[in-house]
């Protein structure tokens, strides 16, 4: 049996953890591949930090780490939600269960509230005017 040899740096990938030296950091060589799994076909690449030792995904940071759904269902039931739909509706559209649902849907409302701290901060614009920019955020 063949050694597998080094791992393969990886580029455009920074470390998401808070606490290390090179994090978010793209490009320095610290992130290396660490192998893939599949889910629903799709290949999920799993990477690891050389400067914290810490293993993370493709999925790390986002509405579906943890999941063990495809993503485009993940993401139909949204838009389902978005259109009006109840819970129940979704879940026997998608055929499961209704607290799956609400799991997904409590998610990406953290992830959108994550996202806007991150984003909309510091601006000293009434409330009438966050309106008008996130109209313009959206068409963008």
């Amino acid at each position: 049996m063949e050694k597998r040899g080094p791992k393969p740096k990886v580029t455009g990938v920074g470390c998401p953890n808070e606490f290390c030296t090179d994090h978010l950091i793209i490009g320095k060589g610290n992130v290396v591949g660490n192998g893939s799994y599949q889910l629903d076909g799709k290949r999920i690449r799993r990477y690891l930090c050389r400067s914290c030792g810490r293993a993370f995904c493709d999925r790390t940071n986002t509405v579906y780490y943890g999941l063990h759904k495809n993503e485009d269902k993940v993401d139909l039931a949204l838009k389902m939600s978005i259109r009006g739909m109840s819970i129940e509706g979704i879940a026997d559209v998608l055929e499961v269960q209704p607290v799956t649902v609400s799991k997904w849907l409590a998610r990406a409302a953290e992830q959108c509230e994550k996202v806007n701290e991150a984003k909309v901060k510091n601006l000293d614009l009434p409330k009438v005017e966050m309106d008008e920019m996130w109209v313009i955020v959206q068409k963008k």
